[in-house]
């Protein structure tokens, strides 16, 4: 559970099973068990089916037993997960294998490309007349969160990536690395 300088664990609980009902279930009884029914409005999740399916996914049975519609905030991470498995697929065809040809040779070449010749939004004409206007309050954005705790590395990737592409530099440096 999350809001306004609230993060509380409701629950660590060993479900009977993987299914859809046993996970609203649980959900909704630490949720009873803390009172806090009628205090949530979105629920974050991953997109498995378990979660997202239409009849008996963990977020329809969740809304049936709050008696109540929730924002349903899908895992960035799995999203776009989706999203790039759709794009292999339309441009490559469905892979024989979990080791994808294309990822491998990167993999394999990632120490051979120059990692100073990248570009920035200022590379691009249209783009950096959208930008033009905000990029100062953009970059003081990204780096004054820099300083803050990030709870994850690629929210801090993600921060530092936005300060290289406006054309700054985050006071660690401009460093690209190969997560595998």
């Amino acid at each position: 559970m999350s809001g306004v300088g609230v993060d509380q664990l409701l629950a660590v609980l060993k479900l009977p099973s993987g299914s859809g009902e046993a996970s609203a279930t649980a959900v909704y009884e630490a949720a009873l068990s803390w009172g806090i029914c009628d205090r949530i409005k979105a629920m974050s999740f991953d997109t498995t089916a378990v979660n997202t399916g239409r009849l008996n996914g963990a977020c329809v049975l969740l809304e049936q037993k709050m008696e109540n519609e929730l924002l349903w905030l899908a895992c960035r991470h799995h999203v776009l997960e989706i999203v790039l498995e759709a794009v292999m697929i339309h441009s490559l065809g469905p892979s024989k294998s979990h080791d994808i040809a294309i990822f491998k040779r990167f993999q394999a070449h990632w120490p051979y490309i120059n990692q100073s010749a990248y570009q920035t939004v200022l590379s691009d004409e249209q783009a950096a007349s959208k930008v033009a206007n905000i990029s100062d309050q953009l970059i003081a954005f990204a780096q004054s969160q820099l300083e803050e705790f990030q709870p994850r590395d690629d929210y801090r990737e993600l921060l530092e990536l936005t300060v290289i592409f406006m054309e700054a530099t985050p006071a660690k440096g401009v460093s690209f690395k190969w997560h595998s």
